[in-house]
């Protein structure tokens, strides 16, 4: 058994609309799909080394052929340290895990010593190059077991040693595509540490560096096997082998570095990413679809094709499909691992507009959900998307109840600060306007902006939004005075963020409610200010914005 390479990064993300929290990949420790190995295939890859080595294209000797002053150290002691330290990883023993690995580096690092390795051609010195791929290898793993313990400053020091001894590693050897594999898992595993530190510019800085020594790894193969000629049907049958498990890597660095990008706000750029990975996983694996590590592929891709930046629910839908078949065949049909990917099945149809067949799959969530299974976050997001559906479906009174439901399980399961609180009860304040309650759509919505106050700052533009929108409720249960506070509330932060296209909008606000109060002059101070903020924003005469002051302008001075 290998460690993985990495952390699975995916646990880290975070997303805005309600469906999302059940769509996430799910965690697993060692899920192969989501975590990367270390020692490239266990005693399998050391024997491809060892083959290497003796291997006439490497230009390599015989032991009797080199040097033999100095120690004799045998390769398979070192193999035997590193699979034993593999192991304790697996268990999650990292302290026995780093005492083996340990003692392999002290073997990889013995001055004046040489290392033996039996082949099928004899015993044979383990070349330099081998040597310091090796050494590489095992400090790269020293350092994921220091990022496990958060020994954050430990594990950078291991893995820049290990990037530098990879940049030793001749370049026109048979060894410079490993050191190239251990240069790019060096380089993602410094970029998880700063991903953990929330530094994303540095750790992003990281990704890229692994993605060119990925893309330079599978060039460099690609082209020393075009060179080779007259190969026997293993030897084409290895390169193919090899191609296609750098292809696979290459795919998970472009994964990983989507979900950077998604974290930093470049859905796009995070889009093209997956795409371009889900490309070499089909090229590598062409039953791609049948293969449950592309699962977390396919949820991202989906996510980020429902983003609201990109709305392309059409194109997120067959996605989600394949999810959900797959998880079906691996856990069952009634296995509560399908329930993430209903909840986002439902989430797409009403979007769609199948707001009929939202209800139908949300229905079967919450029946597996809540089929004894004690609670959970997915029966919350399946009761809040049958609440969304309901409610346009003008069935207010079961929204209503939907989105109660949903809120009384979030209490039991979630913490009090957690957005999906704020979420339901904004939907919830939603619906009860609509049914026309207007007391109880202000106390949702308060509930709601409360709650938000517990995770964002004073003078975030979602905090302003909310304002604006209960100014909007106390206008219209006729408290004019509160719904001025309101929008003064919003105006005020979007003014902080420069935000003059709603500033335009929260002046032309305030001067309605000022102009229904009978105050007029100060209704055309605001209308005014919203003239001048539009022409600030360079808006164009048919924006509604203003389109909408003018109107209301006009209409004032008239009367």
């Amino acid at each position: 058994m290998s460690p993985p390479r990495m952390g699975d990064m995916s646990q880290c993300e975070t997303t805005n609309d309600v469906m999302w929290s059940s769509a996430a990949p799910k965690k697993s420790k060692l899920s192969p799909s989501i975590l990367k190995r270390i020692g490239r295939k266990g005693f399998a890859q050391h024997a491809a080394d060892r083959a290497d080595g003796s291997s006439s294209r490497g230009g390599e000797e015989r032991l009797r052929d080199q040097p033999t002053d100095g120690t004799l150290l045998e390769e398979k002691d070192i193999t035997n340290f590193n699979d034993k330290g593999n192991e304790f990883f697996g268990r999650g023993e990292y302290d026995a895990a780093l005492r083996m690995y340990s003692e392999a580096l002290k073997l990889l690092k013995t001055k004046n010593s040489t290392i033996v390795m039996d082949t099928s051609h004899g015993e044979v010195a383990m070349p330099t190059d081998m040597r310091r791929v090796r050494t590489a290898r095992c400090l790269v793993n020293v350092g994921v077991v220091h990022i496990r313990q958060e020994r954050f400053d430990d594990a950078i020091h291991a893995l820049e040693l290990a990037m530098n001894l990879s940049k030793m590693v001749n370049s026109d050897g048979n060894q410079y595509h490993r050191a190239l594999e251990v240069m790019a898992d060096a380089n993602e595993n410094i970029g998880l540490v700063h991903f953990k530190l929330k530094n994303y510019e540095q750790s992003s800085l990281m990704y890229n560096e692994a993605l060119i020594a990925r893309r330079q790894g599978l060039e460099f193969m690609e082209t020393k096997h075009r060179k080779w000629r007259h190969k026997s049907k293993d030897e084409v049958q290895k390169d193919s082998d090899e191609r296609n498990a750098s292809m696979l890597e290459l795919a998970k660095t472009l994964y990983y570095l989507a979900i950077l990008r998604e974290r930093q706000g470049n859905v796009e750029e995070a889009l093209d990413l997956c795409e371009e990975a889900l490309r070499l996983r089909k090229e590598a694996i062409p039953n791609a679809k049948q293969d449950p590590n592309s699962i977390n592929l396919f949820t991202t891709i989906g996510r980020l094709y429902c983003h609201e930046t990109v709305r392309r629910y059409s194109d997120a839908l067959g996605y989600f499909q394949e999810v959900h078949r797959v998880k079906c065949e691996v856990a069952g049909k009634d296995h509560l691992d399908v329930v993430p990917s209903l909840n986002s099945l439902a989430f797409i149809y009403k979007e769609l507009g199948e707001h009929k067949k939202c209800v139908v799959i949300s229905d079967r969530a919450i029946g597996i959900a809540t089929n004894g299974r004690g609670l959970n976050k997915e029966a919350c997001v399946a009761f809040a998307n049958k609440g969304d559906a309901l409610k346009l479906l003008h069935d207010y009174d079961n929204a209503i109840s939907s989105y109660e439901t949903a809120l009384r399980l979030q209490a039991k399961c979630l913490e009090r600060k957690d957005v999906l609180n704020a979420e339901v009860r904004e939907k919830l304040a939603e619906a009860y306007i609509l049914s026309t309650d207007f007391d109880s759509a202000i106390d949702s919505l308060e509930r709601s902006i409360s709650v938000k106050r517990l995770s964002l700052s004073p003078d975030d533009v979602e905090l302003a939004r909310s304002y604006s929108k209960l100014g909007d409720y106390y206008v219209k249960n006729q408290e004019h005075s509160m719904g001025i506070k309101c929008h003064t509330r919003a105006l005020r932060i979007f003014k902080h963020h420069d935000n003059k296209a709603m500033a335009a909008t929260e002046h032309n606000k305030i001067a309605g409610i000022l102009k229904l109060s009978g105050a007029n002059d100060k209704a055309m101070e605001h209308y005014m200010a919203a003239l001048w903020h539009s022409r600030e924003a360079s808006l164009p005469s048919t924006d509604p914005i203003v389109a909408d002051t003018i109107k209301n302008l006009a209409s004032f001075q008239k009367s």
